[in-house]
């Protein structure tokens, strides 16, 4: 679990993060982030679900894939040889990424449409004010 928590430690310092951070976003207690970090289980639950959850989410917020976390703790804490540090995405992320690009791109088309409108009412107007007197 050691080595598990100082790879955690290592991805947070290399976004940045302050565990106080980090606690605000996961809604994980700081104390129990430090011992995931530590790799002191006897401070953490006893129950291995909650452990496992709290590396889950903590994983989700450093942008690490949530099952490999879970399943390096699941074999002891041992770091694989294979790198985690991929920037993890769930579905639901990829797909609220392209839509909001979709919704950029329809409200850059409303946008154009109505500038055509005004000008066109602008042109219609000046033709009309001063030709049809």
């Amino acid at each position: 679990m050691r080595e598990l928590g100082i790879f955690l430690r290592q991805a947070r310092e290399d976004k940045q993060m302050t565990l106080t951070e980090v606690a605000d976003k996961t809604k994980i207690r700081q104390a129990y982030l430090e011992a995931i970090e530590a790799g002191d289980l006897d401070s953490l639950p006893e129950d291995p679900v909650y452990v496992r959850g709290f590396l889950r989410i903590y994983a989700k917020v450093l942008g690490i894939n949530p099952d490999q976390v879970a399943r390096m703790y699941d074999q002891g804490g041992q770091v694989q040889d294979q790198d985690p540090i991929t920037e993890y995405r769930s579905e639901s992320q990829k797909q609220s990424v392209l839509e909001k690009r979709r919704a950029i791109r329809r409200k850059k088309r409303v946008q154009f449409a109505v500038c055509v409108i005004v000008i066109f009412t602008v042109i219609a107007a000046y033709y009309y004010y001063y030709y049809m007197r």
